[in-house]
């Protein structure tokens, strides 16, 4: 068996916000436009019982799905339970348990990953809406390189997946790097996509590939909790007015230029989308902290003040830039200011 896992190991943002594209991140389905139909069944429906020997935990559980067998098939996985801690989100508890990988004793009893101690705690966000599981992961690419071959990515996505549907809630699956479904599609040689129950790979609109959480949240007068990307129109005491828009890089940013009429690749490897006039209104919270740039034309100038301190900076300053919005709670914690060469 242990050969078997070298084996793998070795071969292996709806609304009107921005115009061109009414899917959304959050609540709305995105065209089934399929792409592929290359993924097994088996790395996405199976829901055999595990074949681990060890005891099997008492109460309410749920499945790490993990990889088995002798090499042959890269895809194939089985279930390995984990007791569900009280109050805790079924989904989320299942992938951290995922990222945790197999205990010593499934380890020697068969079952494999990429997945280890090393990548435990390495799941940002989980959301659902409307059938499509989001979720987001710190990056992965420096703890499991190897998942960039084709059996490993074959391994890894039918990992993933399997865990995904074992929830009858979940349609369709996308994954994240740091915000980005290019970058997590790119580390495993593909472009963005989410997947759906019988394993067809599906395209995803370029508005859904944005960086941070998109940039078409559901209807609305504020923001969802996530990462926004756009321009502060009106700060002001306790709350700003925000333009909300499409930050785009790599691949993304390429397929966006090139749709909205501009250099593609675009100067500097990225592309800000802004078709839409729509504010919002968002409410600052009391210990919000900003990182500013004093000097716009050096990063190296970024310093972080709180809002207080740099709302009096705004009157009379010429160069407004871009910033990210981290909101939580229905509030901003969090404003960066975005450097651009």
């Amino acid at each position: 068996m242990l050969l078997a896992l070298a084996l793998i190991a070795a071969g292996c943002g709806g609304d009107d916000d921005e115009a061109g594209d009414t899917t959304t991140t959050s609540d709305t389905t995105t065209s089934d436009t399929t792409t592929s139909d290359t993924t097994t069944s088996s790395s996405t429906t199976t829901s055999s019982t595990t074949t681990s020997t060890t005891t099997e935990p008492v109460g309410a559980t749920v499945e790490a799905y993990f990889g088995v067998g002798d090499g042959s098939d890269c895809a194939q996985v089985d279930a390995f339970p984990r007791l569900l801690p009280d109050n805790a989100d079924p989904i989320r508890a299942a992938f951290d348990a995922l990222v945790a990988g197999p205990t010593a004793d499934e380890t020697a009893a068969g079952a494999g990953s990429f997945f280890s101690s090393q990548t435990a705690g390495t799941v940002n966000s989980i959301t659902l809406a409307d059938g499509l599981l989001i979720v987001d992961f710190i990056d992965l690419r420096p703890l499991i390189p190897n998942a960039s071959t084709s059996c490993g990515s074959e391994s890894l996505l039918a990992q993933l997946n399997a865990t995904a549907f074992q929830f009858s809630d979940v349609d369709r699956t996308r994954y994240r790097i740091e915000g980005s479904c290019d970058d997590f599609a790119n580390w495993l040689q593909r472009e963005c996509f989410d997947t759906d129950r019988s394993g067809r790979q599906l395209d995803v609109p370029t508005n859904e590939r944005a960086s941070g959480s998109g940039c078409t949240p559901s209807t609305g007068d504020t923001l969802p909790d996530g990462r926004w990307f756009g321009f502060i129109t009106e700060p002001e005491t306790g709350q700003v007015v925000f333009d909300l828009a499409c930050w785009f890089t790599g691949t993304a940013a390429v397929a966006a230029a090139a749709e909205d009429g501009e250099e593609s690749p675009p100067p500097n490897d990225f592309h800000i989308r802004n078709a839409s006039d729509r504010l919002r209104t968002v409410v600052v919270g009391p210990s919000t902290q900003v990182v500013w740039l004093p000097n716009p034309g050096d990063p190296a100038s970024a310093e972080t003040v709180t809002y207080p301190d740099w709302l009096a900076q705004q009157p009379g300053r010429d160069y407004k830039p871009g910033v990210w919005l981290d909101v939580g709670n229905g509030q901003i914690t969090a404003i960066e200011e975005q450097y651009v060469p």
